[in-house]
């Protein structure tokens, strides 16, 4: 099938579902009487715009674009359930005043998009980014959906440089909260929401810990086609997104790369901004225990050290202090380890039911892929998540020479060498099968 008959044959798929879970009726007191008018898919299937046609006073058609907006990401949810696709579209809804003039508008914006995608990425050194950063004034930071702490910290450690340039406009956004480690941080609290807060004016778009337009979650729409994007990202990508960039995978975390942007723009380093970028180094790098710390790593350290931050308290909070929600989910997580392979695969898992039990989150599980991988003898750590009947989240940490980042690339997900995450749009069963099979295939039964 052409992708052009794909595309089409998805659009009609999420338009049918989109109209029966509307005619079920959505569970917000906002959503007035709504008619699904046409889907439109992006070239790449990433992206279902919806045109619906909204009744009554502006007022309220207002109040249901918004709710439906607020909805999109249960409702790309539900439209998974009934998707036989590796990536499931985001979906994004539009008022349709006139389906063929907004077509015809569609096919200009696809046409920049395409273009701006066969555009390569202006590679830039630490001295030409810290320079490009100069040549604006107002900005909005953002990194990938569910942020962990090098993806956090490094954004809030770049809105420091931003605002110690004399940047007085300056906003941080990310799809889902920010982790608990970083809620301290400077900053943290003013974080924006697509799905709760307005779009913010901004000239340039600063993504970091990150290079894929469709890792940044629901923040990709407060991001246009034609914006001004920098990127800066220590993961290998074969194709980057973004206008212009600086990507080194030689650096254990991105956190490094910011302290080392404020070196090259000649501005001190602050504390609170060193106590950003030492949460997202010691996140990355396993509190300086994992194979990707070097020596420009304690260089690095060291000099947040002399910006005057308690790396001793930090350390602490970020993994030596546990809630009583996090020890009783690591207790059962630990409880339920498994071994494959011979034991070189050690894995463990967590359900739905167990996040409700102990009123939880993915934040809560963060780490415990780690108790798996640190047995004696074990290749590999394997950690699964199910948060949804039909989608789950999987953990893999590797030893030296077993790289875990493509082991996740078999299956659409991505990392480093030596940690790696995966997203099933399977149930936990599905998920444990086919991941296992696969490292059994490259592993060996008894390896």
């Amino acid at each position: 099938m052409s992708m052009q008959g794909r595309a089409h044959r998805v659009s009609e798929l999420i338009r049918e579902e989109v109209a029966k879970l509307l005619g079920k009726g959505i569970k917000d007191p906002r959503v007035g009487f709504v008619s699904v008018m046409g889907v439109r898919m992006s070239p790449d299937l990433h992206y279902a715009n919806v045109y619906v046609s909204l009744y009554g006073t502006d007022k309220e058609r207002k109040s249901s674009l918004i709710a439906l907006r607020n909805a999109s990401g249960w409702i790309r949810r539900e439209i998974g359930k009934h998707l036989r696709m590796r990536v499931i579209p985001e979906v994004r809804f539009f008022e349709d005043d006139s389906l063929d003039e907004v077509y015809r508008l569609e096919q200009v914006f696809e046409a920049i998009h395409e273009e701006q995608e066969a555009a390569p990425m202006l590679h830039l050194n630490l001295e030409e980014f810290a320079a490009e950063l100069r040549t604006a004034d107002r900005f909005l930071v953002t990194s990938h959906e569910n942020p962990d702490g090098d993806a956090a910290g490094s954004m809030l450690g770049m809105a420091c440089l931003l605002r110690a340039m004399g940047k007085t406009q300056v906003h941080c956004a990310l799809a889902d909260p920010v982790p608990p480690l970083c809620r301290g941080l400077a900053g943290a609290k003013q974080v924006l929401r697509p799905s709760e807060d307005d779009k913010p004016e901004y000239d340039v778009a600063v993504v970091v810990d990150v290079a894929q337009h469709d890792r940044i979650g629901d923040v990709i729409d407060w991001i246009p086609a034609g914006t001004k994007v920098m990127v800066l990202d220590h993961h290998r990508v074969e194709h980057p997104w973004g206008t212009s960039g600086l990507l080194d995978a030689t650096y254990a975390a991105v956190g490094e790369m910011v302290v080392e942007v404020f070196n090259a723009a000649g501005i001190p380093l602050t504390r609170e901004a060193a106590e950003c970028c030492y949460v997202a180094q010691i996140t990355d790098t396993g509190s300086f225990q994992y194979s990707n710390t070097n020596p420009r790593s304690h260089r690095i350290a060291a000099q947040m050290l002399e910006a005057g931050i308690d790396a001793a308290k930090i350390a602490q909070e970020a993994f030596a202090l546990m809630s009583r929600t996090r020890f009783s989910l690591f207790q059962r997580g630990v409880s339920r380890i498994e071994f494959q392979c011979g034991g070189r695969v050690a894995w463990s898992y967590a359900t739905t039911e167990d996040l409700e039990e102990f009123n939880a989150g993915r934040p809560d599980l963060e780490g415990l892929v780690n108790y798996c991988r640190n047995i004696e003898g074990v290749a590999a750590g394997v950690f699964f998540t199910a948060l949804e009947p039909q989608l789950t989240k999987v953990s893999l940490r590797t030893a030296e020479g077993f790289n875990a980042a493509d082991i996740a690339k078999h299956f659409g997900g991505g990392g480093h060498a030596a940690a790696a995450g995966i997203t099933f749009q399977a149930g936990l069963d599905e998920a444990r099968a086919q991941l296992l099979a696969r490292l059994t295939e490259v592993l060996g039964e008894n390896a």
